[in-house]
């Protein structure tokens, strides 16, 4: 039986677009969802339990605080005996590390074993490196008695509390695929770095005496949470279904999604004193990733090219629009306008096709008179990352020497927006008092100028946001 006529073909189904995912990100999250169920820094430890359970404990840990009183560490063994009364069990892993202790236990044990003892202490401590081995917390270089600083590298791999960092990570969802575009995978793996031993370190700067971080993967993605608020421009919006109703869009600012986990930890520590530690590798995780954000973040010709946009074409105008770039790398001016001009005719508003053919007819000389109706589709269009806007602003520095043409108006407000969303606070001031005087478009040109002033009070330019006939 033939099927019906009046049946609709079933819509084209778009595939992933793998190469737009954030690959370095993704895997990142990946890794400390599974430390921590492998590495949990919260669970009992293997070593630990056996310490316990086998004797070891029993025999050596009175001595133990004695050797420390004895060495001049009262405040330490004072320190481990209250971590112990709060139900903390690493303690322990300070005698069962100690190879000093260990070494004076032995020239000294006839002082405080009978026979029997010494010879079951031994066998114990033969046995201590094998079951080191089974405890993963102290086989990743975070063993309380160890003071390399692996520990501030290791600490965000340990299990931490999992709903916080199940909360860190889908915030960190939310700006993943443009922060890595904007900034690749090196210069986030850099931040992350950083926020390792930043976060390591700020949990040692308020932690007493025998703790070690075991503040699991939130502090340290504070780093990357901090640097994505620095760059945007853009407020993060959010939609959230509500089942036969219309979904509900929230727009939240861009210092939110940094500020939620760490007004989370501040909740946190006012109940549980040892989270202050937490808190403080919070802090200087995100003080410095932020900062470290702002110094890496690419510049003039380290602008890293928009994959999105191109990724969503299809198949064959990704080849056309490859063949163009390939043609710019070859300074073929020509041929890359025409490929650009294939892709444009489809899509008009297409980002990286707009911005191929702005270079193609800057190339060629004399400049041809349709690259002030090319720079003006561009510069008129909004930009919908920063990303985009930082390369639409270097695009403009280079604009005005080489033309005489005036921008239509709304074409101008528009343009004064983008360089406001990249920072060029500067070009965009320039390019509003040109045009305050004489505009005709009053809706324009309030929305432009409120967008700036806004953007220069939150920079503490309130002098020159005054300054601005808004």
């Amino acid at each position: 039986m033939n099927p019906p006529q009046n049946r609709p073909a079933p819509e084209p189904t778009q595939g992933i677009n793998w190469k737009a995912l954030p690959w370095a990100l993704m895997l990142l999250g990946a890794l400390l969802l599974t430390s921590q169920f492998l590495n949990s820094g919260q669970g009992p430890q293997a070593a630990l339990v056996w310490y316990e359970t086998s004797g070891l404990r029993k025999l050596e840990w009175d001595n133990y605080l004695s050797w420390l009183r004895f060495n001049g560490q009262a405040e330490q063994a004072k320190a481990l005996e209250q971590q112990l009364r709060e139900g903390n069990p690493h303690p322990w892993g300070n005698a069962l590390l100690s190879e000093q202790f260990v070494t004076d236990s032995d020239a000294r044990a006839t002082d405080f074993w009978s026979s029997s003892q010494i010879q079951q202490w031994k066998t114990l401590r033969e046995q201590a490196p094998q079951q080191l081995e089974q405890s993963p917390l102290y086989r990743w270089g975070l063993a309380a008695a160890d003071p390399r600083p692996s520990r501030f590298f290791t600490a965000p791999f340990t299990g931490g509390t999992l709903w916080l960092t199940l909360l860190a990570l889908a915030c960190l969802a939310l700006v993943a695929q443009p922060l890595e575009r904007q900034l690749g995978p090196g210069r986030l793996a850099v931040i992350w770095l950083a926020g390792s031993v930043l976060s390591g370190a700020g949990y040692l700067l308020v932690t007493g005496p025998g703790q070690i971080p075991l503040h699991g993967a939130a502090p340290a993605l504070m780093a990357i949470l901090a640097a994505a608020a620095a760059l945007s421009r853009k407020a993060i919006a959010i939609t959230l279904p509500r089942g036969k109703q219309e979904p509900m869009s929230l727009n939240l600012p861009a210092w939110s999604l940094a500020f939620i986990p760490l007004a989370l930890l501040i909740a946190l520590t006012l109940g549980h004193p040892p989270m202050t530690a937490n808190l403080s590798a919070g802090l200087l995780a995100a003080v410095g990733g932020a900062l470290l954000a702002l110094v890496l973040q690419p510049r003039g010709d380290q602008i890293l090219v928009s994959e999105t946009d191109t990724a969503l074409l299809p198949p064959e105008q990704q080849q056309t629009m490859a063949n163009g770039w390939d043609a710019l790398g070859r300074l073929d001016g020509n041929t890359a306008e025409r490929h650009f001009r294939e892709v444009l005719n489809s899509d008009p508003q297409q980002f990286d096709a707009l911005t191929g053919l702005f270079i193609a007819q800057q190339m060629q000389q004399p400049v041809q008179e349709a690259w002030h109706d090319t720079a003006t589709t561009l510069f008129a269009r909004p930009a919908d990352d920063i990303g985009q806007a930082t390369q639409i602003a270097q695009h403009w520095k280079q604009y005005p020497p080489a033309s005489k043409e005036t921008l239509p108006e709304k074409c101008a407000w528009q343009l004064v927006i983008t360089l406001t969303q990249a920072g060029e606070y500067q070009q965009a001031e320039k390019l509003a008092a040109r045009f305050a005087e004489i505009s005709d478009k009053p809706d324009n040109r309030q929305n432009a100028l409120t967008v700036l002033r806004e953007a220069l009070l939150s920079e503490g330019l309130k002098h020159r946001a005054d300054a601005l006939k808004v």
